[in-house]
């Protein structure tokens, strides 16, 4: 694990390179395109928003420098499609950027059929499927696959259980990749963000009776990240290649909590209601 200051360090340069990221409509996949496009890179942008993804690509260059990819990540199919239509616009794939996600938020009990696989669907097999179809273009160029999981996925967070386990599987993925492709030069990134402000998980998420997620009295968590801020760090370890990416002091202080007091760590969720 590493941790990230960007004060007085250079940016990392991407110039050329093509970057295909997905979940980039929104949140931290948008300020992840941005950031790429701005250290170089060539971007495909991948979300299921045809027209927020026009709309930043536009911005972003027009078809030399980005091109918008209408995908769900949950369909196998459309992920290879994805694929090859980067390569199709652009010869070559460097680096991916497993972005896209959405949120399951309610108390277990109140889970409805079809949440858990739809969460898993998305956030895990979304994963599996664009890595599998990305990874022959990956071992061409010696890439770099970032996969964005979360400080949730380090223990069941009340409320949130259906996401913390799908995140929880994203790094146990992570850490198998890590060493089965090192091989090839292909280096594999797990980065677990922090709260993120702009995020909009919720938006587009299934929000059930219990969640935190639907409470009025939600309050600003300490240390909450922006999105320019987690991208700024996703940039920076698809460079440096570390197995693992901890954002936020707070962030690095619960993944250490639950590995060495989990006991504490029980003791505190045991204080989250409604």
């Amino acid at each position: 694990m590493i941790r990230f200051r960007a004060a007085g360090r250079q940016r990392p340069d991407f110039t050329d390179k093509v970057v295909l990221i997905t979940g980039a409509s929104t949140g931290i996949g948008r300020a992840t395109a941005i950031a790429f496009r701005e250290a170089g890179a060539r971007v495909a942008l991948a979300a299921r928003s045809t027209e927020a993804l026009e709309t930043l690509a536009r911005r972003l260059g027009g078809p030399k420098a980005a091109s918008p990819l209408t995908v769900d990540v949950s369909d196998p199919q459309q992920c290879q499609r994805m694929v090859e239509q980067t390569i199709a616009e652009f010869g070559s794939l460097d680096v991916l950027i497993n972005n896209a996600g959405m949120l399951v938020s309610g108390k277990f009990e109140h889970l409805q059929p079809g949440d858990m696989e739809r969460q898993f669907a998305v956030n895990y097999f979304g994963v599996v499927y664009c890595t599998r179809a990305a990874l022959p273009h990956l071992k061409q160029s010696r890439g770099a696959i970032v996969n964005i999981a979360s400080v949730a996925g380090f223990f069941g967070l009340p409320t949130s259980g259906a996401y913390s386990a799908s995140k929880a599987a994203l790094i146990s993925l992570g850490q198998t990749l890590y060493v089965e492709l090192k091989p090839y030069g292909i280096g594999v990134v797990t980065v677990c963000p922090y709260f993120t402000s702009g995020a909009k998980l919720a938006e587009k998420g299934i929000l059930r009776e219990g969640g935190l997620h639907r409470s009025r009295r939600r309050q600003r968590a300490p240390g909450t990240q922006t999105t320019e801020q987690v991208a700024e760090a996703i940039l920076r370890a698809a460079y440096e290649r570390p197995r693992l990416v901890v954002l936020s002091p707070f962030g690095r202080l619960a993944w250490r909590l639950n590995r060495f007091a989990p006991w504490l760590t029980d003791a505190l969720l045991t204080k989250i209601k409604n």
